[in-house]
């Protein structure tokens, strides 16, 4: 499966603590090694879309994720702490 990654990402990364930062590092490479998202621990479709978006989840942060289906592309759209994570400027489909 094939992953790809947005700036923003890269740019939230630089406002945790250094040890989520390993932690989320580590998640970025299992994700790459992954066959598909089903291989992957806490990763869950985000209810509420038409549109096949998931959340990866470690310790108080969380991954937004996108499914291509069609390319089997997984996009890494955003990392969050938890309390922010789900609000309606962090989710691109709102």
């Amino acid at each position: 499966m094939k992953t790809k990654t947005l700036d923003r990402v890269y740019k939230d990364a630089d406002k945790i603590p250094v040890q989520a930062k390993l932690e989320a590092a580590q998640k970025l490479e299992k994700l790459e090694k992954a066959a598909n998202l089903g291989e992957m621990e806490n990763v869950e479709k985000l209810k509420g879309t038409k549109e096949p978006y998931y959340r990866l989840k470690f310790g108080n942060y969380r991954f937004l994720l996108y499914h291509d289906t069609k390319t089997d592309t997984v996009e890494v759209l955003t990392l969050k702490h938890r309390k922010d994570a789900y609000k309606k400027q962090n989710l691109p489909w709102r």
